[in-house]
């Protein structure tokens, strides 16, 4: 297992829009998964991604949900690339200034689901206490369509893109 925390710079497009937009935000990471050998590693992982802690206001959000590969060339420790791919969400809703519920219980203003995938790198730090990881990735979700509460579409051909760095913490329970 591994819970990570850090940073994302996420971008936007679609073919209705006038411009791409751009936002930074914070991420955390939840993943678990099993070693399918001393170099191969598979796993599900869930990232959330938010422009902040508006309270009140518009907080746009990144949810990837999906499966993931990592390949190390050392059996313990050093450098590692990861791919793999599953569920992008995109969403909007009313902020409340809280990071544990940063959204009200209200409806979206608008949202969209759509396929994804994910590629990235990093590095594993050994030590007495712990496996640590420091990850670079990249995340591209293809929306499609983004549609408001009412069911009407608000922008299509959605396209999103975040890269994010983040430091994991990995619990080992078979050793």
């Amino acid at each position: 297992m591994d819970l990570g925390l850090g940073y994302g710079h996420a971008s936007f497009s679609c073919d209705t829009c006038t411009s791409s937009q751009q936002l930074g935000g914070w991420t955390l990471s939840f993943g678990a998964g099993g070693t399918l050998s001393p170099h191969l590693r598979l796993g599900a992982d869930v990232r959330v991604w938010a422009n902040g802690l508006k309270a009140g206001g518009k907080l746009p959000g990144i949810d990837v949900v999906g499966l993931k590969l990592s390949y190390y060339r050392r059996s313990h420790g050093g450098p590692f690339a990861l791919g793999g791919g599953g569920l992008s969400h995109y969403g909007v809703c009313k902020g409340r200034g809280d990071p544990l519920e940063p959204c009200t219980t209200d409806p979206y203003y608008y949202s969209g689901s759509g396929w994804g995938f994910t590629l990235g790198g990093g590095w594993e730090i050994t030590d007495g206490r712990g496996p640590l990881r420091a990850v670079l990735a990249f995340h591209h979700g293809a929306v499609r369509r983004v549609h408001s509460p009412d069911g009407g579409t608000v922008a299509t051909a959605w396209n999103q893109n975040l890269l994010t760095v983040e430091l994991n913490v990995l619990v080992n329970f078979v050793r």
